[in-house]
């Protein structure tokens, strides 16, 4: 279907999923410029002072900015960027049924950091920026990372600028003080998914009454859980399936390797038991993409290079346990070692009313003193290589594990692009819950997956 596809909130939502990425819509009050400062980047028009001042609208999808937001917004060369008198309304932890509401009914932010990039890109929901881009003397292809640069494209233009939370997405964290009270050797972790299990089994406990104490790994947590999308699709790359064929637009999913990594992934999940996992999730301080292991209830946990320095500024006392190494693979890939390439973008909305005073938030944003900010004080890297080259690669522990596995890495995941990715995202979740409570097997799970594929493509015009 063409890019200009008309957009309407029932089909949206469906496309996108509804998956929740973030907390309850939450507001960060803006600051005035605190200084003067020459401008970093001629920028065109978008960059001019404003003659009467603007607030442009400025949505992020995580919580985690906005707990830095006002020195974000106290920064003193964000004049220069987004005009004398202009101002940003910033808000962070903006969820998913809100950005798909608002996008849908014509009432979106001017710029946003808010994942669901390919169904606002394949939709029509956002405008191309290769205008911007060309007028521009930060943003251009040389200086950013390629891989992060590659997914910001549809159909030949530029509807992204990377931002925020970029580079490399496979490691497996885990805690060597828990891996060590375990008996199991923190120098040699595992590499395969039967070394995966060993740990698990090891460091998986329950109390006598059979509550659930403490467990090895849940491999849909994080990282592991991802795909398809702007990530990748962890289970895949691990078991060697390329899912969608971009050029004959057929899907491969009812796979044996489809099969396979859901039985296998899904074991883990039984060993703990399905309904503990899901209770120990509801605690307080327990939940996913890091809130256990943080916790120090969960051991192992799949994720990407910001889990470094995530944990060091969340909880400190556990970070100085934390050890990075490869992600698993079958027996029959032992000695592959993979890796990612993706991350996030801004991205200028359609319905935005202040598109070209937005646009220099997304020069902005890649400046030193917003980056240091947030890899100081969160742990993410931009994509932007004339700060990411001088970034200090051993300044949380785990986290030179992640540049080192550039060069080391034998096996790139694959970025796919399938315009019905957050619809396969949302089967794959609910199939796979299937298998690890024993109502379907690997086989079953993969063939109905196929069929709601499938089914889907063609319903949604694009097939």
């Amino acid at each position: 279907m063409e890019s200009d596809r008309k957009i309407n909130r029932r089909s949206f939502l469906r496309g996108a999923g509804m998956l929740a990425a973030g907390g309850l819509l939450a507001a960060c009050a803006p600051a005035a410029p605190a200084g003067q400062a020459q401008p970093a980047s001629s920028g065109g028009e978008a960059a001019a002072p404003s003659v009467e001042g603007k607030t442009i609208s400025f949505w992020v999808f995580w919580s985690q900015p906005g707990k830095i937001a006002d020195q974000l917004l106290a920064d003193p060369g964000l004049e220069a960027y987004i005009g004398s008198g202009n101002q940003i309304d910033f808000k962070s932890g903006v969820n998913q049924e809100a950005i798909l509401t608002s996008v849908a009914g014509g009432t979106p932010p001017d710029i946003g950091i808010l994942n669901n990039y390919l169904d606002f890109m394949s939709r029509g929901a956002v405008v191309p920026l290769d205008d911007y881009i060309a007028a521009s003397e930060i943003i251009s292809k040389e200086n950013f990372i390629p891989g992060n640069w590659e997914v910001i494209q549809y159909q030949g233009k530029v509807y992204g600028v990377p931002a925020f939370e970029c580079f490399v997405r496979r490691g497996l964290e885990y805690n060597e003080r828990m891996v060590g009270e375990a008996g199991l050797d923190p120098e040699n972790p595992p590499v395969t998914w039967d070394d995966a299990m060993v740990w698990h089994e090891a460091l998986t406990k329950f109390d006598d009454a059979g509550n659930l104490l403490q467990y090895g790994l849940d491999p849909y947590d994080a990282e592991g859980g991802t795909g398809p999308g702007n990530d990748g699709w962890f289970a895949l790359e691990s078991f060697d399936l390329i899912y969608f064929d971009e050029d004959t637009k057929e899907f491969d999913l009812d796979n044996e390797k489809m099969a396979v990594a859901f039985d296998v992934m899904g074991e883990f999940i039984k060993i703990i038991g399905p309904d503990n996992l899901a209770g120990m999730r509801q605690v307080e301080g327990q939940g996913t993409w890091g809130g256990s292991y943080n916790a120090e209830v969960q051991a192992m946990i799949i994720e990407g290079y910001w889990h470094p320095g995530e944990t060091v500024n969340e909880k400190p006392e556990v970070a100085q346990y934390n050890r990075s190494t490869w992600v698993p693979v079958p027996e029959s890939r032992r000695g592959t070692k993979i890796q990612f390439g993706g991350g996030h973008m801004a991205m200028l909305f359609k319905d935005g009313k202040l598109k070209d005073e937005a646009w220099p938030v997304a020069e902005w944003i890649q400046s030193d003193y917003v980056c240091n900010l947030i890899f100081d004080q969160i742990g993410w890297l931009p994509a932007y290589l004339p700060y990411f080259d001088n970034a200090d690669q051993d300044k949380y522990p785990g986290l030179k594990f992640y540049f080192d596995s550039v060069k080391e890495a034998n096996y790139w995941g694959p970025f796919i692009i399938c315009e019905i990715q957050s619809f396969i995202e949302t089967q794959y979740q609910q199939l796979r819950e299937q298998v690890f409570r024993g109502e379907l097997n690997g086989t079953q799970a993969a063939a109905q997956l196929q069929d709601e594929a499938v089914k889907e493509w063609k319903e949604a015009g694009f097939g």
